[in-house]
């Protein structure tokens, strides 16, 4: 067991010590469980049949150790899920509405191994439980509206049509993407030059203008 990980677990009422170089002890015991959490998944192809005392396990930790982190089970995993997509981007180019949506496409085009790929097929079906959907919900509503903020802030500027529903405006971009970078679906059109051609044909759909083709 790693010693960061039996010191968590051992040292309950210690003094605290100095701070240690490099990553924060408490940062690596919560990446080692979310990355069990990940494994187990994909071992067992389900999300049902993995326990948080099967995580505890394989991370080397106390369940006490897990539950000071999340609240539940259900928790705990829509974390790791979502640790698996990248980030929101911390800054976006604001030149044009269909640069900001290459930014946040390319952002989102990520390599999946097949650990992962199991694991987002097994999420999919787990969030149709109450339970996950609730979770999986608040994560998802943070990228949401971060994408129909880029969105409203070009509409604001008149880069996009009057009419347009801004929330279908976002579902027409997100699904998309999720569908052929994420879940892996569509393997013939997982290749950099579809972000491009698709947020063109989105732009067209909803009256915005387009900006000129790098190859133009």
């Amino acid at each position: 067991m790693p010693p960061e990980l039996s010191d968590e677990m051992t040292r309950t009422d210690a003094a605290p010590s100095a701070p240690a170089k490099g990553r924060p002890r408490s940062e690596a015991v919560s990446l080692s469980i979310l990355e069990a959490a990940l494994d187990l998944i994909a071992e067992h192809g389900t999300i049902a049949d993995v326990s948080v005392e099967a995580i505890a396990e394989r991370s080397g930790v106390s369940k006490a150790t897990i539950y000071r982190r999340w609240s539940s089970k259900e928790e705990l995993i829509v974390t790791a899920v979502e640790r698996l997509k990248a980030p929101i981007p911390a800054t976006m180019p604001r030149t044009s509405l269909r640069a900001d949506l290459v930014h946040i496409a390319n952002n989102m085009r990520k390599t999946f191994g097949a650990r992962d790929r199991k694991v987002f097929k097994c999420m999919m079906i787990a969030v149709k439980e109450p339970e996950y959907k609730q979770h999986h919900d608040l994560m998802v509503e943070q990228r949401r509206l971060f994408i129909r903020d880029t969105f409203a802030y070009w509409a604001e500027r008149g880069h996009v049509a009057e009419d347009v529903d801004l929330d279908l405006a976002v579902a027409m971009f997100i699904s998309p993407m999720l569908t052929i970078f994420v879940y892996g679906h569509y393997n013939e059109l997982n290749r950099p030059e579809t972000v491009e051609q698709f947020i063109d044909y989105v732009l067209r759909g909803i009256g915005g203008p387009l900006c000129e083709s790098p190859s133009a």
